[in-house]
Parts: structure tokens; C-alpha cells; sequence
């Protein structure tokens, strides 16, 4: 069975940026979680290369948490048929 998107996008912030994985709250804002604006850009573009999709700036001012992160995501899936 695939692993979840929401499991997928933990891993993935954790490797970015050193915090473990089991201790990410996905309801956690990006800032409580020590992760500035431009660490978060320069993290997007890795998600968007792992998931084949992108995040547009106006989207991106709208995601401060990993759960927003991952409507965004499922959402772009979804419009291009990926989902």
C-alpha cells in the first residue's frame, strides 16, 4: 500500500529540516516549527519535484501548516488527473 501523502510530506520536512518526523503536528504552524519563509520555498520546489505538481505564490502565501501543505498538494494532484 502507497504511503499516505501527509506521511510522505512529514519525511520529507523532517529530512529538510532536521526535526523528527514523529514530532511534526501537521496542524503546527510552519513558524512554530522553526521553518522561515525562504526554507519554506526552497521546500516546495523539492515537493513539487517529488509530487509532479505546482504550487502557485498565491497558494504558497496560503499554507502555513503541513495540513494546508497537503490540501495544496492533493489538490494540484487532483487537477492534473493525478489523484
Amino acid at each position: 500500500m502507497p504511503m499516505d501523502m501527509l506521511t510522505r510530506l512529514k519525511q520529507l520536512a523532517a529530512q529538510e529540516f532536521s526535526i523528527d518526523a514523529a514530532k511534526l503536528d501537521p496542524a503546527a504552524s510552519l513558524e512554530s516549527l522553526g521553518i522561515d519563509s525562504l526554507s519554506f520555498i526552497e521546500f516546495m520546489f523539492k515537493i513539487e519535484e517529488e509530487f509532479g505538481v505546482a504550487v502557485s505564490d498565491e497558494d504558497l502565501k496560503s499554507i502555513k501548516t503541513l495540513s494546508d501543505l497537503e490540501r495544496h498538494v492533493g489538490a494540484a494532484l487532483a487537477a492534473a488527473g493525478k489523484a
